[in-house]
């Protein structure tokens, strides 16, 4: 019998070719994914199995002065670094890197911490040491074959060649914080950031864009070949407003002293001086500050780190009465022939207010030339504490100027109603005596009573102080420019500049006058002195204010001095040798 052939059900058969062409489509699918939608990603991402990228530093961007001198710059450096993907923490000798690089063991073992840790990337040099001199660059590289890992790096440093000079201006830089890294995507592990002045305020345009070698390095991370360079693009040139042979001549009339010198152009709120002593030297921190250095810095007595320009206020003493005179004028409490009788001081309620001497009858002129206490304190009660404060707020007392620069203070500008919230006390006359020569609860910044001299000189127009004129990129082309802003506008008629300035110009020029030292200059000038107590026992606060040339200011002054005594005996001086300078350059245009 012939044997007959088994037969398929339909239902199995059919069941069979739907998974085999199921099986078909998600086959051609999963390829799909991978060739086509997949394709590029997955590309880079084996390609970076083999490719990698290398930062070198971009060189902080130029700080000029206004006549393009350079304040800031950078230099070639010899940085000592641990290069991830060569070193291994199996065969290396911490010992012997130590010695021969000449660091602690700590700093080593930091660094390896770092890398055991994945908090460094492979391609990414650990700095061990940063400004290597030659002798230690030298040793690395003889002995290179028994560092391996240990690599000499060339990068740029941040060099200030007047040393202190314009510090708290300048600032400094230092390495990048963790904070720094989460607050800002721009910034790498290893970057140098601005700590203060303008290093930091501005640190966003100096820092520049890094550079990126890519190589190609074999399956245990060691390079073979570069492939392509990306060089480091500079960050932008600052050029500031500050003028260099005055901040000179302004640093070594303070040295030795603590205090502050300000000048400003009126006429566009331009900052030509801003000195502060003592100061430091801003280099200390380009290589890393030394934990011993920093110590005494910040535990100096005398505060070397702090800008007193606009981070310190005292009592303005009798530089305040231009203040106080202002605001007779303004509210008609006095007029330029008011004629007080000075006796040696006057009474205010049951006590007695001393004047610093006798100056019989003096009209406002003459009572601003020769600084008389009795007729201002007469001026300041008849005017009311409200007032004085409202126009002395207007003239720049009590707010921050806003001035590009971090860790300015606003003062005090105290008024019946501040009085009694912050201590919980009723006002009295003798707070407004007080307050109306500069004493009391008053204080002010050696910037702030500079934008005093700027009202007066310019008839009641305050300009913005600022530091910075424009931005360029490294090629010369203007990135930004800052235009001139006008900060307040005090309407008052000309008459009530016209009298004030007349007072300050007979504290130069009249008989009695505080500020005579002056009267010999090439440029006419219009000054107040001042003298501030502030603790029983101590000498005062010395204190001088001024513009020149008075017919046409183009510059206005503060010199502030701690407990150095009068002002025309301290202040006044160092004002003289920095407004020589100015007539000097003025008379060379």
């Amino acid at each position: 019998m012939e044997e007959r052939q088994p037969v398929i059900p339909v239902s199995r058969w059919r069941w069979g070719v739907a998974f085999v062409i199921f099986m078909t489509l998600l086959f051609c699918g999963r390829l799909w994914w991978l060739q086509i939608y997949q394709g590029e990603h997955l590309g880079e991402k084996a390609r970076s199995r083999y490719l990698r990228a290398i930062v070198t530093r971009a060189p902080r961007g130029e700080i000029l002065d206004r006549n393009g001198k350079v304040l800031a710059t950078n230099e070639p450096s010899f940085n000592i670094a641990l290069f991830p993907a060569e070193f291994s923490m199996d065969s290396a000798d911490p010992g012997k890197i130590c010695k021969v690089i000449g660091i602690p063991r700590e700093t080593l073992e930091s660094a390896i911490a770092k890398i055991k840790a994945n908090k460094v990337p492979l391609f990414e040099p650990v700095r061990l040491v940063v400004g290597a001199d030659f002798a230690t660059v030298t040793r690395v590289l003889e002995r290179s074959w028994e560092l391996p890992g240990i690599i000499v790096l060339e990068e740029p440093l941040r060099r200030y060649p007047y040393g202190k000079l314009a510090a708290h201006v300048l600032g400094h830089v230092g390495a990048v914080t963790d904070e720094e890294l989460k607050q800002r995507k721009d910034l790498e592990l290893f970057d140098w950031t601005g700590k203060m002045g303008l290093e930091r305020v501005y640190d966003k345009f100096l820092q520049g864009e890094h550079g990126r070698e890519i190589v190609e390095v074999d399956a245990r991370g060691a390079p073979i070949r570069r492939i392509r360079r990306e060089p480091a693009q500079p960050g932008q040139v600052l050029v500031t407003t500050l003028d260099l042979e005055l901040q000179k001549v302004a640093e070594a009339s303070l040295q030795g002293k603590r205090g502050a010198v300000v000048a400003i152009d009126p006429r566009n709120g331009e900052v030509l001086v801003m000195a502060s002593s003592p100061t430091f030297d801003p280099n200390w921190f380009s290589k890393g500050i030394k934990p011993e250095l920093w110590r005494w810095l910040v535990s100096h007595k005398a505060h070397p780190m702090q800008n007193r320009a606009i981070a310190t206020a005292h009592p303005p003493g009798s530089t305040f009465k231009v203040v106080t005179a202002t605001a007779a004028l303004i509210y008609g409490k006095a007029t330029p022939k008011t004629r007080i009788s000075c006796g040696g001081g006057r009474i205010v309620g049951r006590r007695f207010f001393r004047c610093w001497r006798r100056h019989g009858t003096v009209d406002m002129v003459k009572a601003i030339g020769q600084s008389c206490d009795t007729y201002f304190y007469t001026l300041g009660l008849a005017v009311g504490p409200e007032r004085l404060a409202h126009i002395a707020s207007l003239m720049g007392l009590g707010a921050k100027t806003g001035i590009d620069l971090p860790g300015e203070i606003k003062g005090v500008l105290p008024s019946p109603k501040w009085k009694r919230e912050r201590y919980r006390e009723r006002w009295y006359g003798g707070d407004t005596a007080n307050m109306s020569i500069g004493q009391g609860y008053l204080s002010a910044t050696p910037i702030q009573m500079t934008l005093v001299a700027c009202a007066i000189a310019n008839n009641g127009v305050i300009y913005q102080p600022h530091l910075v004129k424009e931005r360029r990129s490294p090629d010369g082309k203007i990135l930004g420019r800052v235009e001139p802003k006008v900060l307040r506008r005090i309407h008052a008629p000309v008459s009530v500049w016209n009298t004030v300035k007349q007072g300050m110009l007979a504290a130069v020029y009249g008989p009695g006058g505080t500020a005579r030292l002056l009267a010999d200059l090439p440029i006419k000038v219009a000054g107040k002195t001042g003298s501030s107590e502030h603790r029983k026992g101590a000498k005062t606060h010395a204190w001088f204010i001024a513009f020149a040339p008075a017919d046409n200011p183009q510059i206005a002054l503060c010199v502030m001095v701690e407990e150095a005594g009068h002002g025309g005996e301290v202040a006044v001086p160092i004002a003289k040798q920095i407004l020589q300078a100015f007539a000097s350059k003025l008379q060379a245009r």
